[in-house]
């Protein structure tokens, strides 16, 4: 089951950049064609509709899964169309095998935002046209307000709807004008998400929701380990359980060597997922696991504790290529300076730290376990699932089905969130193996059990990080190693190359703003048989707890304050530059400066606290650039946090309530990698199964959050993820303000 690897290198690309994929999504330029039938809708661009009725849909590639995506593009169509925002609709396109579809990496806003308003100009451009022909004026006699076309002289307005058939008839303009900011009606308004009063009222369709005439339901018993096989199963209890229709084996493939792995399994087919789920516990499976679930080379079961200790190998001095034990060689990405002086500045320095840290496996755990509802036909795939890398989809099945493109169907419902997980559509494919052989519609569900014990996690890394301080406390040299599991070298195996290198773990290394003169990155890849996917974009996280920690250390060694110091390294205000594979990655370290500014004086950085109490100060930016102050208090015998203060600088605000509500559900998913216990495998086997062996943050834990949103003329930046990225980071440095105490690995222990 091995599909297009060029989709893995393009979703990797979109991850670190995300510009290009709209060019190949839309052509919305002067080529696109008028649809002169007045009853059907006029589509001016690939971007939007507009009916006779007046009725606007806006058609995006991006998937809505909570962070209101499909509101925010919506928004800058419609302000550029001055559409009223009541009359407009927005839903997910259908892959087409042409379009690349994937949502990650907090592109969406981003991307989108000059090709969506051109979309909608290009539209305003062309009723304007049609309205002046129509009152016999001349096109710059008129304006656009509130749905309509108005003479600026008369009054007279014509509504957009009168104008669809007389639009449809003229050329595309090319390069429509564009409104400036101050016409702006509607971007930087807190509009309510599109479909929160579906939301509130239970009428939004999730993908679990999905049914269609004639549909079955299951659920599969997986190998518990990876690569394990089914040896053999006894289905008559199963069978015998009221409304369960078909018990089927299912044959997997081999990890890593599939690019879309899926377990073998005994499958129980029924008319509701409750008897489904029934016929699994009255299952008798025998599984062989003789030499399963092993590293790519040999070597033990899989095991957290192994692979710690596999990393902290890895990071040793002298360590060599080990690759039947999984351990892959040095790669340095990135050398700025010397080796030699490098070496010289930390033998030689007055102040000098070194110090390791650990990050471990975590879950997604998103709130709507995966599912996938699948029809396969001897003439048509149809898939309805809450997958937001639908390019991947799409080409699977048509690998899969051997059916052209336009007769496999990919539908997007509302997903119940991510962080990561539905990125990778094996359960997608499961549920399609099984329509085929039931020749039902099918909808697979993966419990809240399945999918922590089963899906994928964070990447795992270790890191050694050794510091020379020059006499003016500046950075004289860095080393930075880093030991992780790959998730390019699990799901795109052959980008990674005979060299091993993989930018991917250590770039948010190699980007660091606060200057030294010796700056040396490297790494070494481990394998092991866990399973692990980008989880709110990917080694970020790992790395601004190292680097943001790592600066609180530096700052103490000197005798300077924490945010005195950034601000002393990140002066004079400039932009700096990294080549990441061809993309350019930037950080403007005035803007960096002005966040952790911001945060600080909201959170009253300088003034008492009451004893046993600490502030704690984080800052990062992916084109993004958010700071965070932490405050703990003492709470019995630990400590908890108490407040969070988030100042954002995301360019132009689309929506501030949107960006608010992100900046909130980061900073709780954030805590909760920070403050609760991490998944651990043994024997092969996840230790954690549900909500009460691996808890969530409860509302009684949850700190005041204040967020800022800093006033920028830049074009805006994504949100859905930055700001989980320092929360961990600003805790420990809070905690070591309050106790002297530092924590280097998660999950933190505050007590």
């Amino acid at each position: 089951m091995s599909g297009d690897g060029g989709l893995q290198s393009q979703a990797r690309r979109l991850a670190l950049k995300g510009g290009a994929a709209l060019v190949v999504a839309f052509r919305i330029g002067g080529a696109a064609a008028s649809q002169p039938a007045a009853a059907a809708p006029w589509q001016p661009n690939a971007w939007l509709a507009i009916r006779p009725d007046g009725a606007v849909h806006v058609s995006i590639v991006f998937t809505e899964m909570g962070q209101g995506t499909e509101t925010g593009v919506a928004m800058i169509v419609a302000d550029e169309l001055d559409a009223d925002w009541s009359r407009v609709t927005v839903s997910t396109v259908v892959p087409d095998g042409k379009r690349f579809m994937i949502t990650g990496g907090s592109y969406s806003i981003s991307t989108a935002w000059e090709p969506a308003r051109k979309a909608g100009a290009q539209a305003r451009a062309m009723l304007i046209q049609a309205g002046a022909a129509a009152m016999g004026v001349a096109p710059e006699a008129c304006r656009t307000e509130a749905h309509a076309v108005v003479h600026t002289d008369s009054g007279r307005r014509l509504p957009y709807g009168e104008l669809v058939a007389a639009a449809a008839g003229l050329a595309v303009p090319e390069k429509p004008p564009l409104k400036d900011g101050k016409a702006q009606r509607m971007v930087g308004q807190p509009l309510p998400a599109k479909n929160l009063a579906a939301i509130v009222r239970g009428e939004a369709r999730y993908g679990i929701d999905m049914r269609v005439p004639d549909m079955l339901f299951a659920v599969i018993e997986r190998s518990p380990v990876v690569n394990g096989r089914l040896a053999r199963f006894d289905a008559a209890k199963a069978r015998a359980v009221p409304g369960v229709v078909a018990v089927l084996p299912v044959r997997g493939n081999t990890f890593p060597d599939a690019q879309l792995y899926v377990r073998d399994g005994v499958a129980v087919v029924a008319t509701s997922t409750w008897a489904a789920m029934q016929g699994r516990k009255a299952l008798e499976v025998t599984w062989n696991e003789q030499g399963s679930d092993r590293r790519p080379r040999g070597g033990r079961l899989a095991s957290s504790t192994a692979l710690s200790g596999q990393m902290a190998q890895a990071l040793a001095d002298g360590t060599p290529d080990n690759p039947r034990d999984g351990l892959r060689g040095w790669v340095t990405t990135l050398r700025e300076g010397d080796a030699r002086q490098k070496d010289e500045a930390l033998a030689g320095a007055a102040h000098k730290l070194e110090l390791a840290y650990e990050l471990p496996l975590l879950a997604h755990a998103p709130m709507e376990p995966v599912n996938a509802l699948a029809h396969w036909t001897a003439e048509r795939c149809e898939v309805w699932t809450g997958c937001h890398f639908q390019s991947k989809l799409h080409a699977q099945l048509r690998l899969l089905t051997g059916l052209p493109a336009d007769r496999v169907v990919v539908h997007t419902p509302l997903i119940g969130g991510s962080f990561g997980r539905r990125l990778e559509p094996d359960y997608a494919i499961e549920a399609a193996l099984l329509s085929r052989d039931v020749q039902r519609p099918v909808q697979l569900l993966w419990t809240r059990e399945d999918d922590l014990r089963m899906g994928f996690f964070s990447p795992p890394s270790r890191h050694r990080v050794r510091v020379a301080l020059g006499p003016d406390g500046r950075i004289a040299a860095l080393e930075h190693s880093v030991a992780a599991l790959s998730v390019r070298l699990q799901i795109e195996r052959d980008s990674i190359g005979a060299a091993g290198l993989d930018r991917t773990v250590t770039i948010d290394a190699e980007k660091f703003p606060y200057g030294a003169a010796q700056l040396h990155v490297r790494h070494r890849l481990v394998e092991q048989t866990i399973r692990v996917l980008w989880w709110r974009r990917g080694y970020t996280p790992n790395h601004t707890l190292v680097n943001e920690t790592l600066l609180d250390e530096c700052a103490h060694a000197v005798g300077e304050d924490p945010l005195a110091y950034r601000q002393r390294l990140l002066a004079p205000a400039r932009e700096l530059r990294w080549d990441n594979d061809g993309d350019v990655e930037r950080i403007h370290t005035g803007r960096l400066a002005a966040v952790q500014r911001a945060a600080c004086s909201a959170a009253g950085w300088g003034t008492p606290l009451p004893p046993g109490s600490g502030r704690g100060l984080a800052s990062t930016c992916t084109d993004t650039y958010v700071a965070q102050v932490v405050e703990v208090v003492p709470s019995g015998t630990g400590l908890r946090v108490a407040r969070v203060i988030t100042a954002v600088d995301c360019g132009l605000v689309v929506n501030p309530q949107l960006v608010r509500a992100q900046v909130e559900g980061s900073i709780v998913f954030a805590l909760n990698a920070a403050l609760k216990p991490a998944v651990t495998v043994e024997d092969g086997r996840v230790q954690q199964s549900n909500f009460h062996d691996h808890p969530l943050l409860r509302i009684d834990e949850m700190p005041v959050i204040e967020t800022l949103l800093l006033d920028s003329a830049e074009r805006p930046t994504g949100i859905g993820e930055p700001a989980s990225h320092c929360t961990a980071a600003a805790v420990a440095n809070a905690v070591f303000a309050a106790t002297g105490r530092r924590l280097r690995s998660l999950p933190f222990a505050l007590g």
